[in-house]
């Protein structure tokens, strides 16, 4: 083989090796401009993590019905002193509030109220026809305590009063709601107590001249946290049917709340708000100091 031969076959082995060369270096370029893409993005995402866990909680939301609330971050089964008593306050008054109308719905003329049909519950006497809104309310109750306090309670007494028959109405007001008290639960079971003191309005015709008289109602009341309803069953139950039982229960437990009992409470430090009406016997004059006869 010639020299000149041998020597451009060594040429060609250079070129070769010089474009392979190339290739390796431009791979490495492109190499370099990826990772240096990619720590750009992370330095950019973590710039806006580091914003975001600096930002301040949102304290109102918007939910899809337009209503807007106030927010605050809570644990699981921790539950406000505030939304405690506004459940209470709001659980004793659909439980406690008879009358023969329906409560007045989005688009209902409140001059012309529908009369309530009422829905049967099972009592010890059978099944008794209850308001609406009474029925709604008892969803508010622990399951065993709801059968109990409807049936044993409730139903016969308005039953009694003729209720949904136009003979008698009773009105809730509120008086005193003091604040939450947490005790002790099994395991992981939040539990409170409130107690509250309140009157029920009664009158025994829906006539305006009818005698109205209040009773004393001071209970206390158990609560404990449960878990609560997806927020779009809540917001679709407001214009749906009044009995669809999922969305009633849905905003029934909405605040993640139930009572599972109520006992009598007798206030030692509260002086009745209303005047005292009832009538004494005149003192003697012989003995200012003993107490007035009790009227019989």
């Amino acid at each position: 083989m010639s020299d000149s031969f041998k020597d451009l076959v060594v040429l060609t082995k250079l070129d070769r090796s010089r474009g392979n060369e190339n290739k390796i270096g431009l791979f490495i370029l492109v190499t370099l401009g990826i990772s240096v893409f990619n720590l750009i993005l992370l330095l950019v995402q973590a710039m806006g993590i580091n914003g975001i866990a600096h930002r301040p909680m949102p304290t109102m939301v918007q939910l899809v019905n337009g209503k807007t609330i106030e927010v605050k971050a809570y644990e699981g089964k921790d539950r406000s002193p505030q939304l405690i008593k506004d459940f209470t306050v709001g659980s004793l008054n659909k439980l406690f509030t008879w009358r023969q109308y329906l409560p007045v719905a989005a688009g209902d003329d409140p001059r012309r109220p529908q009369a309530d049909p009422g829905v049967p519950v099972e009592s010890k006497t059978g099944k008794i026809l209850i308001p609406t809104s009474v029925w709604g309310g008892s969803w508010m109750l622990a399951d065993k305590f709801r059968e109990e306090f409807l049936g044993n309670s409730i139903a016969p007494l308005m039953a009694q009063l003729q209720i949904l028959q136009g003979k008698s109405e009773v009105a809730f007001i509120p008086l005193d709601i003091q604040d939450p008290v947490e005790v002790k639960g099994n395991g992981d079971e939040r539990l409170w107590k409130i107690q509250i003191v309140a009157n029920l309005v009664y009158r025994a015709t829906l006539d305006a001249t009818a005698t109205e008289k209040v009773v004393p109602f001071n209970k206390t009341v158990y609560l404990r946290a449960v878990v609560p309803p997806s927020l779009t069953d809540v917001d679709s139950a407001a214009s749906k049917d009044r009995k669809d039982l999922s969305r009633v229960i849905a905003m029934a437990r909405s605040a993640g709340l139930e009572i599972y009992a109520i006992e009598e409470y007798t206030p030692q430090d509260t002086k009745p708000i209303l005047p005292d009406l009832t009538p004494t016997a005149p003192v003697d004059p012989a003995n200012p100091t003993q107490s007035p006869a009790a009227p019989q």
